[in-house]
């Protein structure tokens, strides 16, 4: 094994997020944490993943939101408790909001952002 391949797997994903990205994410964190605690049965894995999501929430806010560009450091663990929230964000938004221009683009860049992190989990993951 040679010494990138060790690095990579000691280091953490870093995800660059641009201006506006900080707020957007914090509110579909804050959105999907109230959302799942309604309507997810309690459970230790739903606490867990509560839990991570509120540890990067509290990070996101310990940001500046108008710098042009910050990365934040996620584990494996609020990755994909990051993805989750993702996707029951833009579940919820198709079941609730009424089709608009706004709607899809908003969708569309949860998307994007979802697929970033997903390109980066198997490089991370055992």
């Amino acid at each position: 094994m040679n010494d990138s391949n060790q690095l990579q797997q000691h280091s953490l994903p870093i995800i660059v997020l641009g201006f506006g990205d900080i707020a957007a994410i914090k509110n579909i964190i804050r959105a999907y944490i109230a959302y799942a605690r309604r309507t997810i049965s309690p459970s230790q894995q739903r606490e867990i993943e509560c839990h991570l999501l509120e540890g990067v929430c509290i990070r996101l806010a310990e940001m500046h939101p108008d710098a042009p560009e910050v990365s934040l450091t996620l584990m494996v663990s609020e990755m994909r408790a990051l993805n989750n929230a993702l996707l029951g964000f833009a579940a919820f938004v198709r079941r609730k909001v009424s089709p608009s221009p706004e709607r899809d683009e908003t969708l569309q860049d949860t998307e994007r952002f979802r697929l970033q992190l997903a390109r980066l989990l198997p490089r991370y993951s055992n």
